[in-house]
């Protein structure tokens, strides 16, 4: 019944009253649960009405109208990165809504991986349903791609002009480039990733590329290139693994680009693509700096377990605990894109400043 109560205010809310309006009363509530020690059901039944608040179709009118899409590399490698993506896009929308005045949002996708491989393209087409965007997500499995490079070109092509964009000015206009690997460009009869980033520079859209463990100079020069040339940015996907050493001490490393960062204690190293991992420190799990056996820091694929050494050392490590920061890179950049077009999200409540995740963690709903 409690359930049931709260979805009916979050939809009556947002029809009767206007967005803005509602998310406001949702907000007010949540600090007067906490203030009144109110408990477990008052912020159950706020955190339904919150996500009522964000799925009715009728709530995205009010705020400026934003078109983004996942171009995601869907080949083997990228399993990490896409689980990430299906993990947070409920916690990433829900963030993005959470301005004022909410912006209208529509989210598409484009996945790719290579020729010869089960298809080379897949398009999933821009829609402001939530349901539907996650269900298209988790029709995305990462397969395939047996040599290094692969179909960017095709996908950047199909993302750009075969998509239902909104093209009148008043739409901001984004692409999320997530890989790994560089764009083959020994293909006969392959489009042009050059062409392809001057006609989405024509069309206003900016593409931001996000770099995965294991892309290679090459893929970053091409990557850097066309977010700069759409007025773009590039960055790193950065991976976070915390464990805890055999001396009972916590580890963190933070895995950027070519570069691994240990922290233990109050020691710090820096290790840039074949130096020396400290000895005692064992390999990272995303793999951009791994001990070979004379000690120097190698570029390989990911491994599984700290301890996985590719020099043949047994680090005897345990499995570790991974995170990403690619939730944030996508909605910094959205929330950007919004608050230029007016939109306010520098008003923070116990709503918009705790994450999605760690707020259901904390009611005990996950």
């Amino acid at each position: 019944m409690l359930e049931i109560a709260a979805l009916m205010f979050g939809r009556l809310s947002i029809l009767s009253r206007g967005l803005s309006k509602a998310r406001r009363e949702i907000e007010i509530m949540y600090e007067a649960a906490n203030q009144t020690g109110d408990g477990r059901g008052m912020k159950k039944l706020l955190l339904i009405a919150a996500t009522a608040l964000v799925a009715s179709g009728t709530a995205a009118q009010e705020g400026p109208r934003l078109d983004v899409v996942f171009l995601l590399d869907a080949t083997g490698s990228m399993g990490d990165e896409i689980g990430a993506v299906k993990e947070k896009i409920r916690e990433m929308i829900s963030e993005i809504a959470l301005g004022d005045p909410a912006p209208d949002v529509r989210f598409g996708i484009v996945a790719y991986r290579d020729r010869d491989d089960e298809y080379v393209t897949r398009t999933y087409w821009l829609t402001r349903n939530i349901d539907r965007i996650v269900e298209n997500l988790d029709e995305i499995e990462a397969d395939g791609g047996g040599d290094y490079p692969e179909s960017f070109n095709e996908g950047l092509h199909v993302a750009v002009q075969e998509l239902n964009w909104e093209l009148d000015g008043s739409v901001s206009r984004l692409i999320f480039l997530i890989a790994d690997a560089p764009p083959h460009l020994d293909y006969p009869d392959d489009y042009d990733y050059q062409r392809e980033m001057s006609v989405a520079r024509d069309r206003g859209i900016a593409i931001h590329a996000i770099g995965a463990s294991g892309l290679d100079r090459e893929g970053e020069a091409i990557f850097r290139e066309v977010a700069e040339g759409t007025e773009g940015q590039f960055q790193w996907l950065a991976y976070e693994q915390r464990y805890v050493d055999q001396d009972g001490e916590e580890v963190v490393v933070v895995v950027e680009g070519r570069t691994t960062t240990y922290y233990k204690d109050d020691e710090t190293w820096v290790v840039e693509e074949g130096g020396e991992i400290p000895e005692g420190l064992p390999s990272p799990y995303y793999g951009d700096a791994v001990r070979s056996a004379d000690g120097e820091a190698v570029f390989v694929d990911a491994t599984s377990r700290v301890g996985a050494d590719k020099g043949g050392r047994d680090t005897s490590g345990d499995a570790v605990s991974t995170s990403t920061n690619l939730d944030d890179l996508i909605t910094g950049a959205i929330k950007d894109a919004a608050s230029e077009e007016g939109v306010d999200y520098d008003n923070e409540t116990p709503i918009t400043s705790t994450s999605w995740g760690n707020l259901k963690a904390r009611l005990g709903t996950r």
